[in-house]
């Protein structure tokens, strides 16, 4: 059996208003009108219901026309000490040494580098030489769900395995300017930064999560569904305008996988990726769940924006402080390009709330 500790965030200095990107926005939008309208704008920003964000740098530079190349330097080492950072707060909250480590899987999509991650933590974090390395880098947003995937098939294959889940994101290089079709402008208000690191062992101890099973999927014929292309002036994201229903494809699957082994499945604790209000409005009719299961979503959306893999770490450590009922049915489910799918579910890992209730 596979337990998730809850996972250590770090965030940039950097705190962006979504009133600061709406004003840069309008301010910076050539005379065409064939562009969306300032009120349009602002509608947008209501709508997508994110307040405020972290970046990596100020607005004014994350804004500033520059290169990939540029752009990526500057993002680059302020990613890997925020991932370094959540990784030494990972493993001292559970009491392990570096040396303990055996497996590291990390997830990066917006900072492009060879080597990645999992060689620069080996290096930074004194790891042993030989531990096990997974690196991906074209996860995006579903990351983290498919990397606590990965840990759990992993530690249910190799028992007594500690495996080091590290994602990290600087979604504010997709920051561009010159960037003004709808997709182009709401990315710009829907994005933050931020890191995040947890332990997947089968030591129940220091645990908020036991997994009990774990799902990806991949929905054919949607690869153009969001896409992140290089080019000189810096990243570009965008989607189809379809995408943000894409977690309904996702829904029949994803059902099939939860009753095979339990028909009468229902969620108890849902930690859903906060891709946006459509997908998690969308999740919720799709789980047939209450709405107040995805609070903790909801909030990551309002006061971090979309952190892309590092968002669902976010929020399963922002349940854990809400401390669910031990035992509570748990899904933890992400979305990301490709259109893809990864979710862990299990059982809520809280044993003092049973004793408490029995006392």
């Amino acid at each position: 059996m596979a337990y998730v500790t809850r996972p250590s965030i770090v965030l940039p200095e950097h705190e962006i208003p979504t009133s600061a990107i709406v004003r840069d926005i309008i301010d910076s939008l050539p005379p065409d009108p064939q562009l969306p309208s300032p009120a349009v704008i602002n509608r947008w920003a209501v709508n997508l219901k994110v307040d405020t964000r972290r970046f990596v740098a100020p607005l004014e530079v994350v804004s500033r026309t520059g290169t990939v190349t540029g752009r990526n330097n500057h993002a680059l080492p302020v990613m890997y000490r925020m991932a370094t950072t959540a990784a030494c707060d990972a493993l001292d909250a559970v009491g392990l040494d570096r040396t303990d480590v055996d497996c590291v899987i990390t997830s990066h999509s917006t900072t492009p580098a060879t080597p990645g991650l999992d060689v620069h933590l080996v290096n930074e974090l004194d790891l042993r030489p030989d531990v096990m390395r997974m690196p991906a880098t074209q996860l995006g947003c579903v990351g983290g769900a498919h990397a606590l995937a990965w840990a759990a098939r992993l530690v249910d294959a190799m028992p007594g395995l500690r495996v080091l889940v590290v994602i990290g994101e600087a979604l504010s290089t997709v920051y561009r300017r010159d960037k003004n079709d709808p997709a182009g402008i709401l990315y710009r208000m829907l994005f933050g930064d931020g890191a995040g690191a947890c332990v997947v062992s089968s030591d129940p101890r220091n645990a908020c999560l036991e997994v009990r099973g774990s799902w990806q999927q991949v929905v054919p014929n949607t690869v153009d569904s969001y896409t992140l292309e290089v080019e000189p002036a810096g990243l570009h994201f965008t989607s189809e305008k379809w995408a943000p229903d894409g977690v309904n494809h996702l829904m029949g699957p994803l059902w099939e996988w939860l009753h095979k082994t339990d028909p009468y499945w229902v969620p108890e604790v849902v930690i859903a990726h906060p891709g946006g209000p459509r997908i998690l409005e969308d999740a919720t009719k799709g789980l047939g769940c209450a709405p107040e299961l995805l609070t903790h979503s909801w909030e990551s959306l309002r006061t971090r924006g979309n952190l892309g893999g590092v968002a669902v770490l976010d929020v399963l450590a922002r349940t854990a402080v809400s401390a669910p009922p031990h035992g509570s049915r748990t899904l933890v489910l992400g979305i990301g390009p490709g259109l893809t799918g990864a979710a862990v579910e299990g059982r809520w890992h809280n044993p003092t709330t049973s004793q408490e209730g029995a006392e």
